[in-house]
């Protein structure tokens, strides 16, 4: 009975000592946790999205406490999440531009020009690894809905094997934009609905072959309004940066590849 007793105490002993030892090691490594962290994520809208370029929301929070990061880099929280962090961090509110995603292929279901029997596995990255999927322009939507997938915000539907984002919901999180193999996927100024729906490089007579609303490189756009056109290796470009009446474009482009979205 007294080896029990003694086994006790000696245990006891110990485990006070460690605890001691552990109490002063946890007081020594201990590090100092800004209150502001725990405020920026609550205001925060939670999505853990990586729109702003950070691992999540409370990756972003420590960013912005050190003056990493801006107070509208919250691309989902817009414009109010951005006035409450700004008077959160004492700063004056920055204007925040809101983007959607946008497509940049026109040639849905009933359009697509098909050359082969595709029978694989139903994802736009498994198609795209095994001659385009079938499709004859290889640079256009698959239409299996990758990026449908990988929306956290239900933003997108796909119609006519074309993904279509809903404005109201889309944040501009750019999941979508990385989920597409094809890359047509871009985000874009929600206050300027033109859209140049594809993103062929091959020449025009090539793009005219495989489909039928893709860009020709033929660049009337770029002589109807020259400030925000220019066509690059055979494909028009829109300069987002010049806010410019398009409406000549849109209507004389001969593909009408050119679209209000």
């Amino acid at each position: 009975m007294s080896y029990i007793i003694f086994a006790i105490i000696i245990l006891g002993i110990l485990g006070f000592v460690f605890a001691a030892l552990l109490g002063i090691a946890a007081d020594y490594f201990k590090i100092d946790i800004d209150p502001r962290i725990s405020a920026i994520v609550a205001i925060l809208p939670g999505a853990n999205c990586g729109a702003c370029g950070q691992a999540g929301c409370q990756a972003f929070a420590e960013k912005l406490v050190k003056g990493e990061v801006s107070v509208s880099g919250c691309t989902v929280g817009g414009k109010e999440v951005a006035e409450k962090l700004a008077k959160l961090m004492g700063k004056n509110a920055e204007v925040v531009e809101k983007f959607i995603a946008a497509v940049h292929c026109g040639a849905g279901v009933k359009t697509r020009k098909i050359i082969a029997n595709y029978s694989g596995i139903k994802t736009c990255l498994a198609a795209s690894l095994i001659n385009n999927g079938g499709h004859a322009c290889s640079f256009g939507c698959l239409g299996y809905g990758d990026c449908y997938c990988s929306c956290p915000f239900d933003a997108i539907r796909m119609k006519e094997g074309l993904p279509k984002f809903d404005p109201k919901k889309c944040t501009a999180c750019g999941k979508c934009v990385a989920a597409c193999p094809k890359q047509i996927i871009s985000l874009k100024p929600m206050d300027n609905p033109v859209v140049v729906a594809c993103s062929s490089h091959d020449s025009g007579a090539v793009t005219r072959k495989n489909c039928p609303v893709g860009c020709i490189a033929c660049k009337i756009c770029e002589k109807e309004v020259p400030d925000a056109f220019k066509v690059v290796d055979n494909l028009a470009r829109l300069d987002y940066t010049k806010n410019v009446d398009c409406t000549s474009a849109i209507e004389k482009c001969p593909t009408k590849c050119i679209v209000k979205y």
